[in-house]
């Protein structure tokens, strides 16, 4: 009979580990080194903008530092309205981008399925269309439209329509043979091969495209703005270069970058809360990184929907009285005087 004492009566665990160091440290390492290889060039350039200001590398009338462009934002918020300026800039990309999809996604699906001898004869006219630089055509547009909002409008939507079209039309016809075929041979009508197998396969490549749309808008966002403009983040450049107010300008460019950056967030994050299901119907070549595809809860993706909903309702009703100032010629509102 074999002594107590060698008898091995606890279960073998293994070694053991830091609790701190499994369920804490090491995750939060790994994101950190993730995040540093992912921007860590950009705030390597962020640190060189602001040391070369207080270094007095450059000359600060011409490249002011990282900290006073971003407080002249703070400065312009106070001051001249900047949060109507930038609701009313962010109105007018969102109102092109809804027009470029509009005209951009039936006419992809009518060629790209319907038509496709036909979208072959005129892609090369389109892709033209789509390579010419969009402010040479702003005076085209000004002498179609006249001055005002809809030649911005205009510009903006011609920008985003090309590539929403561009992707759509691509995903249509590179769906899924097998796909149809099977959706054929269960006798699915065609706009149930549509509705249930082409429009969701072509969605991912949809978003793709409205994302390069959104960044294309504010690209041509300034230019369009210093024409005729009433209000907008294009006004302030405009009356900033005038002025010779180069930090105003500065701070502008930053408003623009950090807007374009946002929305393209929140698209991304719409995308991955509500079309996951969409990524299996696409194509390989159609699904991005990783984290571009990844699920995530649909909470959060209300949650951001709604955010984003009730900022754009506030801030256009915002931007809608005090474009009514206007109307009254005795009047000369707050956010269009400018030296305040």
């Amino acid at each position: 009979m074999k002594s107590a004492q060698t008898l091995n009566l606890s279960p073998n665990l293994g070694p053991s580990k830091p609790i701190l160091k499994t369920f804490w440290v090491k995750p939060f390492l790994e994101r950190l080194s993730a995040l540093a290889r992912k921007y860590g060039l950009l705030l390597i350039f962020l640190f060189i903008w602001e040391l070369s200001g207080r270094a007095n590398l450059v000359d600060q009338t011409i490249v002011p530092s990282l900290s006073t462009s971003l407080s002249s934002v703070v400065e312009m918020w106070n001051h001249i309205h900047l949060g109507l300026h930038i609701m009313a800039s962010l109105g007018r990309v969102i109102i092109g981008l809804i027009i470029g999809l509009v005209v951009a996604v039936p006419l992809a699906f009518i060629l790209g399925r319907l038509l496709p001898n036909v979208a072959a004869k005129v892609d090369a006219l389109l892709r033209v269309f789509g390579l010419i630089n969009p402010y040479c055509l702003f005076p085209v547009f000004v002498i179609f439209f006249g001055l005002g909002e809809t030649p911005k409008i205009a510009v903006l939507a011609w920008v985003s329509v090309w590539p929403i079209y561009f992707s759509a039309q691509t995903a249509c016809r590179n769906v899924d043979p097998q796909l149809l075929k099977t959706a054929r041979s269960m006798n699915c009508g065609a706009w149930a091969i549509f509705f249930r197998v082409t429009l969701p396969a072509t969605i991912p490549a949809i978003f793709n495209g409205v994302r390069i749309g959104v960044e294309m808008s504010f690209f041509i966002l300034i230019a369009a703005e210093m024409t005729g403009a009433t209000a907008g983040l294009g006004w302030i450049v405009h009356n900033a270069g005038a002025s010779y107010q180069t930090v105003r300008i500065y701070g502008a460019g930053i408003c623009v970058v950090l807007l374009g950056v946002l929305i393209n967030r929140f698209l991304l994050v719409i995308k991955r809360a509500f079309l996951s299901f969409s990524e299996a119907l696409s194509p390989s070549w159609l699904q991005n990184a990783k984290a571009d595809h990844k699920p995530i809860s649909k909470t959060t993706g209300y949650v951001w929907l709604i955010v984003f909903v009730v900022l754009m309702v506030f801030g256009f009703y915002q931007v809608f009285k005090a474009e009514n100032l206007l109307l009254d010629a005795t009047l000369t509102p707050d956010y269009r005087i400018w030296n305040k």
